[in-house]
């Protein structure tokens, strides 16, 4: 008998002590890491009003979202860089899930295949590096290119149909003169880097680039500031805007935030990967291939086999953009 009042006690006590806790199911999970999810991602709920998932939590594709008094959450959408009103349903049906590192250009499509930008080594033709992409925010954008073997000098010359301006120097990069007109916002502006030897031009090359409209700007820079208002973990502050920059095609703005990201000497192998999938954006596969083989190295210390597998993948689309044909201009 003493057992069994004993034994009713306990299950008296255990009752009103669970009775306390919340259930499991009714406690959000909190997901804020992409270490912490067994997926890639698709984006992340930006507000609390999600039954589930709490605020900052990361979604996988095919999930679903449950929101709170049949209203709308925000939703920062990495495929399309937007923030999205979403009610409740699967995530994956207006966010789908980001595409391959470049879907114009693979081994199955050389259709979409630009010529690769030459890496360091001195060729017979200059290749504009930087501006990285045909899109900016920055209003005096440095320009870099590769040498060319045997000049002894480079113009450079930026046009447009309101000004343009030219200079000779004897290195691979010039800042924007502080003594010439900005790029303006909504215009196109054509960069040309000519090489010279002795005194004539032996070849060249040129990009366009676009200065985002005011707009436009304004529209990224409050994407930005949603995402900095939910003060996460900095490695996941900068991969969450590089999905806003790489979605506007803006290139410069992420390679450069990632480069410092990971000049500290970062051990996540996510931002070394992420950059190489950049470089290799910009048609660059040998800036790509430093950063891919850092993401592999550091993958197999850590154990991610998710981001090992996608740093192999990148050095695979290396091999084969150093395959790809590189063309010959004259110079003009």
């Amino acid at each position: 008998m003493i057992k069994n009042t004993g034994y009713w006690v306990f299950f008296w006590l255990t009752f009103l002590i669970l009775k306390e806790i919340p259930s499991v199911a009714s406690v959000p999970l909190i997901r804020v890491k992409r270490n912490q999810v067994r997926c890639e991602p698709i984006g992340r709920i930006m507000d609390r009003r999600e039954k589930r998932f709490d605020a900052k939590s990361l979604i996988c594709e095919k999930e679903s979202i449950e929101v709170s008094n049949g209203g709308y959450i925000d939703f920062l959408c990495y495929s399309s860089g937007k923030i999205l009103k979403l009610s409740s349903g699967v995530v994956s049906d207006k966010c789908p899930k980001t595409g391959n590192i470049n879907a114009n250009c693979n081994p199955s499509n050389i259709v979409g295949c630009f010529r690769p930008k030459g890496g360091t080594e001195e060729s017979d033709e200059p290749t504009i590096i930087s501006p990285y992409s045909t899109s900016t925010l920055n209003p005096r954008p440095e320009i870099t290119w590769t040498p060319v073997k045997g000049a002894t000098s480079y113009k450079v010359k930026v046009r447009s149909y309101e000004f343009g301006w030219q200079e000779v120097v004897n290195q691979t990069r010039l800042a924007y003169p502080s003594d010439e007109k900005e790029f303006q916002p909504g215009n196109a502006y054509t960069i040309y880097v000519f090489a010279y030897k002795d005194g004539n031009p032996i070849s060249y090359d040129s990009t366009v680039v676009n200065l985002l409209s005011v707009s436009y700007q304004e529209e990224i820079v409050f994407r930005i500031k949603r995402i900095k208002e939910l003060r996460l973990p900095p490695d996941e502050t900068v991969l969450d805007t590089d999905a806003i920059y790489a979605s506007e095609n803006l290139l410069n703005e992420t390679i450069e935030m990632l480069k410092t990201a990971t000049a500290d000497l970062s051990r996540n192998p996510t931002l070394y990967r992420t950059l190489g999938d950049r470089y290799l954006g910009a048609w660059l596969p040998d800036e790509a291939k430093r950063e891919y083989t850092k993401a592999t190295e550091l993958a197999k210390s850590s154990n991610n086999s998710t981001e090992l597998e996608k740093a192999q993948e990148g050095l695979k689309m290396v091999e084969f953009y150093n395959q790809l044909p590189r063309s010959r201009k004259g110079a003009q």
